[in-house]
């Protein structure tokens, strides 16, 4: 890489910072979200609660695919920006908004499927009608869901984030209140259990989808954009290129989501114990997460406007500075772990077997926190140098083949328990960082040899 005066490297920390935080607030306030969900199904009962955690595990699952299908909008909307036609940003994101449909549709017709085949999952007999009515009403959500999602790619890409916040901190206030009305029944409305709950997130995402249609309508800084300047059909010329960056990306995303769900039943085969610690420790981790997670979608942005003008020099000091600050993130979230490791499971239990096993597992929690959190920002990165098929393959390896077999020989018949999973995922999202390292090294070789860029 080229040499940076200090300087400079740390007015584009700032400037990365300034988009990044309002991203990582919204993730940390949909973590919020399910949270509030959590407490509710609670106040219902053991089944309820049950049955809610499962159902929202599904819906998340029909989540994945608005959210890989629509995750190729971000860079290039930011090519483009940076490029300087902005006319054609408007036209994109029209198109994206036609994908998100129909990737909502087709995500709320695998959740249907999902609840139909239900029965036959040997699930505790009191919670299969509980988890379907919980799907059959929260599975509307997912065509607005995937709308929010293309609204917030359009609001990383022009580097307005803070519309995202607000409307995530919208969006949570509007939860608290309608799961408490319809789930609990509380300000005079009948007490829904679980359908209110899905109700809820129901009401919630549709409505933080129109508030962010309304403000990318009505405010003046997207007017330059075009983005409602005219009415077409969906058109493949546009949709086949996002479809080109964003199938990659959903793969990616289910080969990590379907790693830490086979982890999740394996810790149940251990024991309710293994599982209940297991929950605990990667609850924690999952909230550490939403910090490079939110930092990843900026970086994104950012290196893809970068690259839209072809300057490499920008690219490299973009590169520099997300490097800087995931490491940063992930001392301060690894240090946090291991500080207060004793402390936080006591949040969750009483139970005194368990809050030391849990304890146990965070541990390992924090020794992954720079993996973890690097492999997340990297794959940023790539995503706004268009580079997401290689990626995907380097996660199916080190997810797969890495960190699930060796978690699985540790675990069961190299007598490491539960903890043999833990110590395979550290391996894994080691594998994997290596690995999207050296990617984005050959990218930037690529991009220096090349005579557009300079």
């Amino acid at each position: 890489m080229n040499k940076f005066d200090t300087r400079r490297v740390l007015l584009d920390i700032k400037r990365t910072l300034v988009l990044a935080l309002p991203l990582i607030g919204a993730q940390l306030l949909q973590v919020g979200n399910g949270l509030i969900d959590t407490l509710v199904a609670g106040r219902l009962g053991t089944v309820q609660l049950g049955a809610g955690g499962i159902g929202a595990a599904l819906w998340f699952f029909g989540s994945l695919l608005c959210i890989g299908v629509m995750a190729g909008l971000s860079p290039i909307l930011s090519k483009l920006i940076g490029q300087r036609r902005r006319a054609a940003v408007g036209a994109v994101f029209r198109q994206g908004l036609w994908l998100g449909l129909i990737a909502g549709m087709v995500a709320v017709l695998v959740t249907l499927v999902l609840a139909a085949v239900l029965p036959h999952w040997s699930l505790q007999e009191e919670m299969v009608p509980e988890i379907r009515r919980y799907l059959l009403t929260a599975c509307w959500s997912l065509p607005a869901f995937a709308i929010v999602m293309a609204c917030r790619n359009v609001c990383e890409a022009t580097a307005l984030t803070k519309p995202v916040l607000f409307v995530q901190f919208l969006g949570l206030v509007i939860n608290l209140f309608a799961d408490l009305a319809f789930g609990l029944g509380w300000f005079g409305f009948p007490k829904l259990g679980l359908v209110g709950i899905g109700m809820a997130t129901s009401i919630v995402t549709i409505t933080m989808a129109v508030c962010l249609i309304i403000i990318l309508m009505r405010r003046k800084r997207f007017e330059r954009f075009a983005l409602f300047a005219a009415f077409e059909w969906p058109q493949w010329k546009e949709i086949g290129p996002m479809l080109h960056l964003s199938i990659p990306i959903y793969l990616g995303l289910l080969f990590e989501a379907g790693l830490f769900f086979v982890t999740a039943i394996q810790m149940g085969i251990f024991g309710a114990l293994e599982a209940a610690a297991h929950n605990i420790a990667i609850g924690i981790s999952a909230v550490c997460y939403m910090l490079p997670l939110g930092l990843s979608f900026v970086l994104t942005a950012r290196i893809g406007r970068v690259y839209g003008r072809e300057s490499i020099s920008a690219i490299k000091l973009r590169v520099l500075s997300g490097i800087i600050i995931t490491a940063s993130m992930a001392m301060v979230t690894a240090t946090a772990l291991l500080v207060f490791r004793h402390a936080l499971p006591g949040v969750y239990t009483n139970d005194p077997e368990l809050h030391r096993f849990a304890t146990h597992l965070l541990l390992f929690a924090a020794i992954f926190q720079l993996s973890d959190a690097s492999q997340v920002s990297l794959i940023g990165m790539l995503r706004g140098l268009q580079d997401t098929r290689v990626p995907m393959y380097i996660n199916l390896f080190s997810y797969w083949a890495v960190a699930f077999g060796i978690g699985y020989y540790l675990a069961h018949h190299a007598g490491f328990g539960a903890t043999g999973l833990w110590i395979g995922l550290i391996i894994g999202l080691t594998v994997a960082t290596i690995g999207l390292l050296i990617r984005l090294r050959v990218r930037l070789r690529q991009l220096e040899d090349s005579r557009a860029f300079v």
